[in-house]
């Protein structure tokens, strides 16, 4: 055997020019390396995944049975009724505490960076007050994540009645039991039948067909890959609204069911990766089921392990947990990342003087650290060897020191100014995603909590299932090359 380098280089790819370019939109971002021939079975989840609804008319819908639910069922004023849903209040990734009434944004450390009490935003002496600088585990009792676009509505509802309760308009209830009503409420609304029941009655309203879905699924199917379904939706309002998708849209594939090979509803995603409940077959229906577990649903397919590739849009009930426990491959849906790439794209020259900038500004900060150690040191030896230095020294010194300081002044003022030019663009840029919370991937140079679990649970991720019409089903896709910082040469 050869013998092999402890060192290797970084290998080289193609260079932009030399390869097939597709808009950002349209393309699969691979974190790790994927080799399609090896997958036997691609799976989906179906709402955010297969199927997207139009916003924010799906979220107001959510919103209003959600307080409807609260005024009939929970006695809350019936002023809620006239309160609507604010679609610039929350993005996905916050974390909701119940406990304080709070709304939160997370870094990559899971330390907040960003809060409101209700709809208030609050400052960072008040968001140090109730978490300090550490570690927020948000799992405890008391904390709900915003992982699906569907919880989006979840955030806004909570923040309307916390800031009922401080006004008095609501009584007799803590923050922690509004948390708990809220959460009934919303889960109610999905689930009680009445809402999906109005989807499905204006479904050229509320559902977005996308023209490309059918090919992506065809072209996946034809290369041989079984393909299935696992949603948390029960099957009337799954064949809705996939029938609604798929139907008539391909000759060779006139129902929607051509397209699968199995299709399990009523899932009880995350139970469904981690529980063993048996699956129950639909009459009727020669490859639907209701409930099962990811391991039944494996020897079903003949797939195991990473020969399965499943596709969904919540980081916790499809992609970390089929990862952790079934070590399927994972692709996350995020719908949402087309819009993201297209700010970014129109915000390029901003984003450049932002880059120049900050670079600027560590090298000023570094050039001032240095002057400022020379000019201590000078004031040191000129307080140590003074006994010993001619008059004509000792002026060299000062004169030295009094060059130093003037530097150092200047350097200071240029520092300031550039921070200060920094705040403008970073609040600029910011806002153009959420004027409240910025990007859902970031919060200025940090990756936010969303962006970690993305980077850490998901073998890709991409804005809509079409776009794996765009990709091989027998090629690879490869993710960047991992570097530690001093390989960055």
């Amino acid at each position: 055997m050869k013998n092999i380098p402890s060192l290797l280089p970084v290998p080289r790819f193609l260079d932009p020019g030399e390869q097939v370019q597709l808009p950002h939109a349209r393309k699969v971002f691979p974190l790790r390396n994927l080799h399609f021939r090896d997958v036997q079975a691609v799976g989906f989840d179906m709402d955010y995944t297969l199927s997207h609804y139009r916003s924010p008319e799906i979220e107001e819908l959510a919103y209003r049975h959600s307080v409807r639910l609260l005024v009939e069922e929970k006695g809350y004023p019936a002023s809620l009724l006239e309160t609507h849903f604010d679609p610039s209040f929350a993005i996905r990734g916050l974390v909701l505490d119940g406990n304080h009434g709070n709304l939160l944004k997370l870094d990559r450390a899971r330390q907040v960076v960003r809060a409101c009490h209700g709809s208030r935003p609050l400052a960072r002496q008040e968001m140090d007050a109730v978490y300090g600088r550490r570690r927020l585990v948000s799992r405890a009792g008391g904390f709900r994540s915003i992982d699906t676009l569907f919880e989006i509505p979840e955030g806004h509802l909570y923040a309307v009645l916390v800031d009922g309760v401080d006004a008095g308009a609501i009584t007799g209830r803590t923050y922690l039991e509004v948390f708990q009503d809220v959460r009934w409420a919303i889960d109610s609304a999905h689930r009680n039948g009445v809402m999906k029941a109005e989807i499905l009655a204006d479904r050229e309203f509320f559902i977005l067909r996308d023209p490309e879905l059918p090919a992506a699924l065809d072209r996946w199917k034809r290369a041989g890959k079984k393909l299935f379904v696992v949603s948390n939706s029960e099957w009337t309002f799954t064949e809705g609204v996939l029938s609604f998708l798929l139907d008539g849209q391909d000759p060779a594939r006139p129902l929607w069911t051509d397209y699968f090979d199995l299709v399990v509803v009523s899932a009880r995603k995350p139970a469904f990766f981690l529980e063993k409940p048996a699956a129950e077959a639909l009459p009727g229906q020669k490859i639907a089921y209701s409930g099962g577990n990811a391991l039944w649903m494996e020897d079903l397919l003949g797939a195991h392990g990473e020969e399965i590739l499943y596709v969904g849009d919540h980081i916790y009930g499809d992609i970390l947990r089929s990862k952790k426990n079934v070590s399927w491959h994972t692709m996350l849906l995020i719908p949402e990342l087309a819009w993201t790439l297209e700010q970014l794209e129109e915000q390029a020259n901003e984003l450049q003087d932002f880059l120049r900038l900050e670079s600027s500004r560590r090298k000023s900060e570094m050039r001032t650290s240095l002057m400022e150690n020379l000019y201590k040191r000078n004031r040191e030896h000129r307080h140590i060897l003074a006994p010993r230095l001619s008059p004509e020294a000792l002026q060299a010194l000062d004169l030295e020191a009094n060059q130093l300081h003037e530097e150092i002044d200047a350097s200071k003022r240029m520092t300031e100014a550039e921070e200060q030019e920094i705040i403008r663009l970073d609040k600029r840029l910011e806002s153009t995603f959420n004027a409240r919370w910025g990007s859902i991937f970031r919060d200025g140079y940090e990756q936010t909590r969303f962006a970690d679990q993305i980077q850490a649970y998901a073998c890709a991720y991409t804005g809509r299932i079409s776009n794996l019409y765009l990709v091989d089903p027998s090629t690879a896709l490869y993710a960047p090359v991992p570097t530690l910082p001093h390989e960055r040469v």
